[in-house]
């Protein structure tokens, strides 16, 4: 079995990349990849691994660099308790002394979504300790993130990772018997009812806009402030997303659209949806909390974005892993919060799972605006 790693899509044989994708496998596709690469040059470090048995492609996995800091870090520890001393003092110690680049085994702008393809009988479970020792050797990182999409590999590796919590990903299935909201609305209590209402009247003032290209590119500086609004909120974030990703993305993929919220003509919000395979990505927004506090303009977008999954007759939404409670007011539940840690010195993981272990999110309550069903 080959294994050979390109760090630059454009030294990748364009053949061989696209031997094994179909019109299904959007994020995988080679102007996706090449458009997240080059508007990400200083946030990201992309990898594209090959491999091949006996000359012939038998799966494409794509990866991603980034450098992780310790301010970013320190914030994701969850101890619950300011005034225990120990875990202060590692988060300073996280702040000032962790600078290191990090692999990922996926897109780290959409963690919640198998990079990687296989033909039959391959599978990616076999493949994942070629692929870490591939990364640890040609690249500088030494810690490598392994999504979920893995789990079944690990014990192959069992020695070499730890289990670490990340915010699950917030997802909503929309049943078949659904054709309109109003089924929606139907589904859930009187009290979600009511919210519904009260969120409806106050976001009245709002104008939703679908950007075309030229929009989008006419609104990229007002995108980008909206976009780090909520980026500044997160928790952690491995890198930096570009909201010029998708003016790029506009001008080469119908099942991409990015709706725009105005108040008297100014941009105060905007949601991208992107569907592919019968699912809504739901995962990037911008907003300008000074309006989201009297116009509901969060609240506004998550219902739209129920409303245009069931229009579109879409069987699932995807949200993302940020505001894990709010969104399970709609309707989201969690799945899957976790992944792990790799390192090819068991040593340093064991050293390292003490720290390991205190970083995790914060504990919220799951709510179910949905009728029970007897």
């Amino acid at each position: 079995m080959e294994y050979i790693l390109y760090k630059r899509f454009t030294d990748v044989p364009i053949n061989d990349w696209n031997k094994l994708l179909d019109d299904q496998d959007f994020f995988m596709s080679s102007s996706c990849v090449q458009i997240l690469e080059a508007e990400h040059e200083n946030e990201i470090e992309p990898l594209y691994i090959i491999i091949k048995n006996k000359g012939n492609v038998v799966g494409i996995v794509y990866a991603h660099l980034f450098l992780i800091n310790g301010n970013k870090l320190k914030e994701y520890i969850n101890n619950g308790n300011s005034s225990f001393n120990i875990l202060n003092e590692i988060k300073v110690f996280l702040a000032n002394r962790i600078n290191e680049k990090v692999g990922f085994l996926g897109n780290v702008f959409l963690t919640n979504e198998p990079s990687c393809k296989f033909s039959a009988p391959y599978s990616s479970t076999e493949h994942l300790p070629k692929l870490l020792d591939l990364i640890t050797q040609e690249t500088e990182a030494k810690f490598v993130l392994i999504p979920e999409t893995y789990e079944n590999s690990i014990p192959l590796v069992k020695q070499h990772v730890k289990q670490i919590f990340i915010e699950p990903d917030m997802q909503m299935k929309i049943p078949e018997s659904w054709s309109s909201f109003d089924d929606y609305l139907a589904a859930i209590s009187s009290k979600y009812k009511k919210r519904y209402r009260s969120v409806l009247k106050k976001s009245s003032p709002l104008e939703k806009r679908n950007l075309d290209p030229s929009e989008l590119k006419h609104e990229s500086k007002a995108m980008n402030t909206l976009f780090n609004n909520v980026f500044r909120k997160s928790k952690f974030n491995a890198a930096k997303f570009n909201t010029d990703v998708f003016y790029d993305l506009k001008l080469v993929k119908e099942n991409v659209s990015i709706f725009g919220y105005y108040i008297d003509e100014e941009l105060v919000g905007f949601a991208s949806e992107i569907s592919s395979n019968g699912v809504l990505y739901a995962h990037f927004v911008g907003i300008d909390y000074e309006y989201n506090s009297k116009f509901e303009i969060y609240n506004r977008m998550l219902y739209e974005q129920i409303k245009y999954a069931i229009e579109h007759k879409l069987s699932l939404i995807k949200f993302g892993r940020t505001a894990s409670e709010f969104k399970s007011t709609i309707g989201a539940v969690p799945y899957k919060g976790y992944g792990f840690i790799y390192h090819p010195c068991k040593t340093v993981i064991i050293a390292a799972s003490p720290i390991l272990s205190l970083l995790k999110p914060k504990n919220w309550i799951q709510r179910n605006p949905f009728k029970e069903t007897k």
